[in-house]
């Protein structure tokens, strides 16, 4: 029993004993696979190059998938025969409609990589860098697309003057540059946010001087060129 001359504790005092209990707050997102993932997703579809396929990340959010899958499976089953309560039941919904925005961001991220094979097959096939950021499936895939559309084309070139049958060059030469190959545009602007506190980084090699202070949160909008290494130590985000 609560004496008369207790004050009750107002509802912003509960609030900041509840705040102490949980510690320090922070305003950044935890760092979990679903974040990590649209992190993958958001910087894929802003790249003008693609991005080192996430092997380890996409292996387990797809563990985690299919063992979430299972797990409402079982639940809406037990709701169908009435072995479970309406709470069970709502759970399985919740958990249901996130194992769809999860799915939502695994496809989306397969198909900005599709979409930049399909653009840049032949680069991506040519240059063993660029090459080694594709997964198995994805080599496969720009190999058998770049077939494909060499097939499609070859009955129009085929009809060309010799030396001009090529896809890849204007004129075939033994050691001739592959001239005709579109190649992504690494001068392309982009908007980008500062992850981490960097302090004074040089931006560009070939130009020492041109320097900038780069702080947490700090957006920039500048050629992707300059900031791609920080996109690879993950001291940005594309956005």
């Amino acid at each position: 029993r609560v004496s008369r001359d207790t004050p009750r504790a107002s509802p912003m005092d509960e609030e900041e004993d509840l705040a102490s209990q949980l510690g320090p707050r922070t305003s950044q997102v935890p760092d979990t696979d679903v974040s990590r993932l649209k992190r993958a997703y958001v910087n894929e579809k802003c790249a003008p190059e693609i991005l080192p396929f996430e092997h380890d990340l996409m292996r387990r959010v797809t563990e985690s998938v299919d063992a979430q899958e299972s797990t409402v499976a079982a639940s809406r089953a037990a709701a169908g025969s009435g072995a479970s309560s309406a709470t069970d039941d709502l759970t399985a919904h919740v958990y249901h409609a996130e194992l769809n925005r999860i799915r939502f961001l695994m496809r989306a991220y397969y198909r900005a990589r599709l979409r930049k094979i399909e653009t840049h097959a032949v680069h991506c096939l040519k240059e063993p860098d660029v090459l080694e950021r594709l997964s198995d499936l994805e080599q496969r895939y720009a190999s058998d697309y770049a077939n494909i559309v060499e097939e499609h084309f070859s009955s129009v070139l085929g009809q060309m003057p010799e030396g001009y049958e090529s896809m890849v060059q204007q004129i075939i030469e033994e050691d001739g540059a592959f001239d005709m190959v579109p190649e992504p545009d690494a001068d392309a602007h982009v908007f980008c946010r500062v992850r981490e506190d960097r302090g004074d980084v040089m931006l560009d090699p070939d130009d020492p001087e041109n320097t900038m202070d780069l702080e947490r949160d700090d957006i920039l909008m500048i050629r992707y060129r300059l900031i791609k290494k920080l996109l690879e130590d993950e001291a940005v985000d594309l956005m």
